[in-house]
């Protein structure tokens, strides 16, 4: 039986946030999207639950010269119909707007979406083809940690109990273009079978690709990046062969498992097709 005084707390700074987790069990909350679930189903039995609501430094899009901050209780909505970001990161953009529905997008927050860790989310694949990074701190230190090494395994991070997660940070590049794509044989707002980010970057001639970038979800215990199959894109210009020799890459270096979403045969063929449309879109071809 799940318990009844689970004391509720409502901090208004970061700083207030973090004294209170200090208390063993305790939980941040943030849109509860993925919490709830939880806790419905008896797998959290917290004894404080911190939500982070009221905390206003921890909401909003900041946009420099050479970066994007977002923070962590930003809402997927907010980041889905941000017109400014949709320039600058198309495939983040394009990858909050597919997640769940209408109401889930308006609850669920940037933060919430990255802590949960489940590997057939669609964000994190979007973020970590543009190199973010992300900002964790606790009562008494702080960090930053590159996104593509957050992800230890099935719902496991490198955060410690007492961290949290308060913002993401993406460089801004010059003459990168990525996308974000998936496919799911059921519902739209399900989860993907497999998705896809990635980004090219080119050189100034706009043609010679510089650097590259394949990530998927749904075929394995983390996101899944493809480092060789992105390598092979590096001196081309982009072309339709490059993009499908690169796509071959990607199916031949993953290992999924057959779930209710699919077989691994099914899945490693869908992983291929649908690398092949993200990097299509990535170089606007």
């Amino acid at each position: 039986m799940q318990s009844t005084d689970t004391e509720f707390m409502i901090p208004s700074t970061v700083a207030e946030a973090l004294q209170g987790i200090g208390r063993e069990d305790s939980i941040f909350l943030g849109g509860g999207t993925a919490t709830a679930l939880l806790y419905k189903n008896r797998l959290i039995e917290p004894s404080r639950v911190i939500w982070l609501g009221n905390i206003a430094e921890l909401k909003g899009i900041s946009i420099t010269q050479s970066e994007v901050r977002i923070g962590a209780m930003t809402s997927v909505a907010e980041i889905a119909g941000h017109s400014r970001l949709a320039g600058l990161l198309p495939g983040l953009c394009a990858a909050a707007s597919v997640i769940g529905n209408a109401r889930v997008r308006a609850m669920a927050t940037l933060g919430g979406a990255l802590a949960h860790a489940d590997p057939r989310q669609d964000i994190p694949p979007s973020l970590i083809a543009v190199n973010a990074t992300i900002s964790i701190k606790s009562a008494s230190s702080s960090r930053e940690v590159s996104l593509s090494e957050f992800y230890e395994g099935f719902l496991e991070t490198v955060l410690e109990p007492d961290e949290l997660i308060t913002e993401v940070i993406i460089p801004i590049s010059d003459n990168r273009s990525s996308a974000y794509i998936r496919y799911t044989p059921t519902s739209e707002g399900d989860y993907p079978t497999v998705g896809v980010g990635s980004s090219l970057t080119v050189a100034s001639d706009m043609k010679t690709v510089v650097s590259a970038q394949i990530v998927l979800c749904g075929v394995g215990a983390v996101p899944m990046i493809a480092t060789e199959a992105a390598n092979s894109l590096v001196g081309t210009t982009g072309d339709d062969q490059a993009l499908r020799r690169a796509a071959s890459l990607v199916s031949e270096a993953i290992d999924p498992q057959d779930d209710e979403r699919g077989t691994a045969d099914y899945k490693t063929e869908m992983s291929k097709v649908f690398a092949y449309r993200s990097l299509k879109l990535s170089s606007g071809n």
